[in-house]
């Protein structure tokens, strides 16, 4: 369970790291579930969950997923991550920075996985960071959809419509705040090539 005292960590990192942070307040259930609506209860999954924050999207997955799934799960601040290893036994969570995103699969033996959920808050990464994370989804995600987070509901749609063919928004208006989640696919072909990506 996720005390008082987690929430101040949460805070804490917010405080800490800004815009490196999603969101002031950490995601909810619902949020959460639509998260992972790519994760199959029916059939072993290798799932990559890119920054744990507190665990939740975390556990949610955990609950959802295939027994003999696996799921990895990136964060960079290791007071989050403190809370999160507590909270989500089974999860195998790997502390380090996603602009290091190949190696660290690599290191767990992972070329290839099959679902993706970024809670990362991408418009404010570096662009080298975020272009590290498209060309690692390209190149290894199996199931070529990419859900990811936004706590301001509908403002990055033009972005994301600029990196992928396809994208759908669905906004989950009982999170506190309410915020939503897109599902991309189809990355475009001269996306990386024309340094389009959001970042500084």
């Amino acid at each position: 369970m996720v005390s008082l005292a987690d929430h101040a960590r949460w805070l804490g990192a917010f405080f800490r790291h800004g815009t490196r942070v999603a969101s002031l307040a950490p995601t909810g259930r619902r949020l959460a579930r639509e998260m992972c609506r790519e994760i199959d209860s029916e059939t072993p999954q290798r799932i990559l969950e890119l920054g744990t924050g507190m665990g939740t999207v975390t556990r949610t997955a955990l609950e959802l997923k295939h027994p003999k799934s696996e799921l990895v799960s990136i964060e960079l601040d290791p007071k989050l991550l403190e809370v999160a290893k507590r909270t989500a036994p089974g999860t195998t969570f790997i502390h380090g920075s996603v602009g290091d995103l190949p190696q660290l699969l690599d290191q767990h033996g992972w070329d290839q996985f099959d679902v993706c959920i970024s809670c990362l808050p991408v418009p404010s990464l570096p662009k080298s960071v975020n272009q590290t994370v498209i060309e690692t989804w390209k190149e290894r995600c199996a199931s070529r959809v990419f859900s990811q987070l936004t706590a301001i509901p509908w403002v990055y749609w033009g972005m994301y419509r600029k990196m992928f063919h396809h994208v759908s928004f669905r906004l989950v208006w009982l999170n506190t705040p309410p915020a939503g989640v897109y599902h991309c696919q189809t990355l475009r072909d001269d996306f990386l090539s024309d340094g389009q990506l959001a970042g500084h």
